[in-house]
């Protein structure tokens, strides 16, 4: 159950941000800024950004998705 909000909140995410959540956070060969930055042809720093603002649509998802997450979000 747990997988299906997840993989619900995910396709919330445009394939840049969703590449970037996967590469960074949901691997165990984690890619830095650096990496994905130079793959991407962008700077890490707007990586960064990509990665911040897309962690964010994932937490409004899965407080949308179960409102329960909302005393773990904060």
């Amino acid at each position: 159950r747990k997988t299906r909000w997840l993989t619900k909140a995910i396709a919330t995410l445009n394939e840049r941000e969703r590449s970037i959540i996967k590469r960074r956070r949901l691997t165990e060969d984690v890619a830095t800024l650096d990496e994905l930055g130079n793959e991407m042809g962008i700077s890490k720093e707007r990586v960064r950004q990509i990665e911040v603002k897309a962690l964010e649509k994932l937490r409004t998802a899965l407080l949308e998705i179960n409102p329960e997450f909302a005393g773990l979000a904060s």
